[in-house]
């Protein structure tokens, strides 16, 4: 093993910058020497291997600050402690970063089934959905509760997507509920209803924002009345994406029309 090593081989073998290594310098984690022969300061085996140290501590996001104290004065049970709290926020980070990978993929699919439905019509079974977090339709307990899951929530641990109920009342078709769904029912705090259908009519449609219950479901109620299915007094539509790009914003909407 050589004995010294110029900065710049050290930035080479720990995949850094000479910059990076002088701050670690700067900061008193290690030091170099001067060559009084020819005046190159260097650094020996042990600073690399201190510094192959310190580059591990830093990709966990420990201050600088507290590498030095690590580095200086942490005895190894410091540093085990140091790392058993460093170990739950990692797998904290990676639950978190798993449940986006599930929501991206989960998303992605929609995306697939709505460029495939547009427009389409099918007679066919609805997937079981559970629902959480029910609430009356634009209200601003829903808006709260929106908040709050995106924030904080068990859900984001789940491939969730918002939707509503629309209901035939004396005046026509009107949302009513608005909510939080899932495919797969999971054990959380909060208790879900769950929801089936053995026969519906299903397809995506768009709505520019404004459009009013009875316009988005017209389409898959005419395709009913056309083919001589009665449709029941309850329907489900989930909100699959938005396009914003357009003067007014339009909705591209998943709907399970429950006939028989």
């Amino acid at each position: 093993m050589r004995k010294t090593y110029k900065i710049g081989e050290v930035a080479d073998i720990l995949g850094v910058s000479t910059d990076t290594i002088r701050f670690y310098e700067k900061n008193g984690i290690v030091y170099s020497h001067k060559d009084e022969l020819n005046g190159y300061r260097y650094f020996t085996a042990a600073d690399v291997f201190c510094l192959i140290d310190v580059t591990f501590y830093r990709a966990m996001d420990i201050p600088v600050e507290e590498v030095c104290r690590i580095m200086k004065s942490y005895s190894h049970r410091d540093v085990k402690e140091l790392l058993e709290e460093k170990e739950k926020q990692l797998e904290k980070k990676i639950r978190r970063q798993q449940a986006l990978l599930k929501r991206v993929r989960a998303t992605i699919e929609d995306y697939r089934t709505m460029e495939e439905s547009l427009g389409v019509f099918r007679v066919r079974e609805m997937p079981t959905r559970v629902l959480y977090g029910e609430t009356a339709a634009d209200s601003q307990e829903y808006l709260d509760r929106t908040s709050q899951l995106e924030d904080e929530s068990p859900y984001d641990e789940k491939a969730a997507e918002q939707g509503f109920m629309a209901q035939k009342t004396g005046s026509g078709w009107q949302m009513t509920r608005m909510f939080w769904s899932q495919e797969e029912p999971t054990h959380l705090e909060e208790e879900g209803r769950e929801v089936f259908f053995a026969k519906t009519v299903n397809t995506v449609v768009k709505a520019p924002w404004g459009t009013s219950t009875e316009e988005i479901l017209a389409p898959a109620l005419d395709y009913a009345a056309k083919n001589g299915l009665t449709v029941a007094d309850e329907v489900y539509g989930f909100w699959v994406f938005t396009d914003y790009s357009q003067p007014s914003p339009v909705d591209y909407i998943m709907l399970w029309v429950p006939v028989k």
